[in-house]
């Protein structure tokens, strides 16, 4: 069925992104830049600005979900 395969590509690339983020996580080490260990404050911006992209698609995506489920 072909929104069977639909909803199973979600969930493949929501399995996916959620791999690379966790990679990225262990990657930035508390905030460490490697790799001279200095902090990363002129970057820390930006990554913030896109972490709350992150957390207006994962909001939506719960919305989805939930919405699924009625």
């Amino acid at each position: 069925m072909p929104e069977n395969e639909a909803c199973e590509g979600a969930v493949a690339a929501l399995r996916r992104q959620f791999d690379r983020i966790g990679e990225l996580l262990r990657e930035l080490g508390d905030g460490r830049w490697w790799p001279d260990d200095h902090a990363g404050d002129e970057d820390a911006a930006t990554v913030l600005l896109h972490t709350h992209r992150i957390e207006d698609s994962v909001q939506e995506i719960a919305r989805i979900v939930a919405a699924m489920k009625d």
